[in-house]
């Protein structure tokens, strides 16, 4: 296949723009766990109202803490991702789609942004690299 790396990752980045698909830059596991522990003190100190206002005062707070944490995928291919990194998600998206046959690199990548099946596929190794390779979790 003829694509560049650069063409295929630029196809990536508008799959994943297209989708709104966002990954955490920092864990959620911080704002589950101060969501958590509103809704446990919450229930110690009111009983179900205070599980409920717990609980509520704690997504809230997560919610604060966790805002800029997310960012567009499209952003982490194109800046945050060293250039092995980029290197590696290439490799992982051209053994992905290595059985398109397109002799000019612009007429690939317009196959990929016309095709759902192999944008499907495209996205999904992505996510899949992102969660494996780079350890973020994925919002859509």
């Amino acid at each position: 296949m003829v694509i560049h790396t650069q063409e295929l990752l630029e196809a990536a980045a508008e799959l994943a723009d297209q989708q709104n698909i966002r990954a955490t830059v920092k864990g959620s596991a911080k704002g589950a766990l101060v969501c958590g522990a509103g809704a446990f003190i919450g229930g110690i100190l009111g009983g179900p109202v205070g599980l409920a206002v717990g609980g509520t005062a704690g997504a809230c707070t997560a919610a604060y803490m966790s805002r800029d944490k997310f960012r567009p995928v499209s952003h982490i291919i194109m800046h945050d991702m060293t250039s092995r990194q980029r290197q590696e998600l290439v490799d992982h998206l051209r053994a992905a789609i290595k059985d398109i046959d397109a002799g000019d690199a612009m007429i690939a990548v317009s196959l990929l942004m016309g095709n759902p099946n192999i944008q499907k596929t495209i996205l999904q190794t992505v996510v899949r690299y992102l969660t494996n390779q780079m350890h973020l979790q994925i919002v859509d």
